[in-house]
């Protein structure tokens, strides 16, 4: 019994080290106006910008010529002007549930996802993954940037009960929308590598955001690895320990 509570214990130092890495509180996020997709007209608002967004997120540089292309849009109605600063909750995309999906995402709630497209909002989030996904792995052109944005912004919309036409989207966006519905069933796992930056709590502000950058705030002058192998040195110190507490006392 003994061993199996310090095994618990040493599980539990894991998993509060891996949660720090799966949520980003207070992350800061700045668009500089630039984008890489094509202008589209299609939608009712009129003329948009499409594909990476550039600007920075906690200070990491995003866009053309940084190791990340940029940060994409999953929310049509909500805008940003250049220069704007903003603060939204990161995920770990691999680390969202049914559960928190719901509850702390801009969309994971919304109705349409079952009304529309007969699946849950974690279906729908992981169909919105496909898209990001596909936006960051497969180099696209401006084109194709566009088609991916209008049909992350289709299914957006359509769950939260805007009457869109599937016809409206470009035909290569009508086919991005056929395929992620055909995979929100993947794991999210498979997505390790994307963050979600979203504002819930604001849903009249910022947009939701996809991107890869993670950065973990800490005090000045420290670093997230540092300050997260110092939580789990002293976990594993308080489990040896307990050992040794233990191992002292007479039979």
């Amino acid at each position: 019994m003994k061993r199996s509570l310090l095994f618990l214990l040493g599980v539990a130092c894991l998993f509060c080290a891996s949660s720090a890495f799966a949520q980003i509180d207070n992350t800061q996020m700045y668009f500089n106006g630039g984008y890489q997709g094509d202008v589209w007209s299609g939608g009712p608002e009129g003329s948009v910008a499409t594909g990476f967004y550039d600007g920075s997120i906690n200070g990491v540089n995003v866009g053309p010529g940084y190791q990340s292309p940029g940060f994409i849009c999953d929310d049509y109605y909500d805008n940003i002007t250049s220069g704007e600063h903003w603060q939204a909750t990161g995920y770990q995309v691999s680390s969202l549930t049914l559960s928190n999906i719901a509850q702390d995402t801009l969309f994971g709630g919304a109705a349409g996802w079952e009304t529309a497209f007969g699946i849950n909002g974690l279906q729908g989030y992981t169909a919105l993954a496909y898209l990001a996904n596909l936006m960051f792995t497969s180099n696209p052109s401006s084109s194709t940037q566009s088609s991916i944005s209008q049909a992350l912004w289709y299914l957006t919309s359509v769950a939260t009960g805007h009457a869109w036409s599937l016809t409206s989207l470009s035909t290569q966006a009508q086919g991005f929308v056929s395929t992620a519905l055909a995979n929100c069933n993947i794991s999210l796992s498979n997505y390790a590598g994307l963050y979600l930056y979203t504002q819930p709590f604001n849903p009249a502000g910022p947009q939701e955001m996809w991107g890869q950058i993670q950065v973990l705030n800490v005090p000045e002058g420290g670093s997230a690895l540092a300050y997260l192998l110092i939580a789990g040195a002293a976990c594993m110190g308080a489990v040896w320990q307990s050992r040794r507490i233990t191992g002292a006392r007479p039979a």
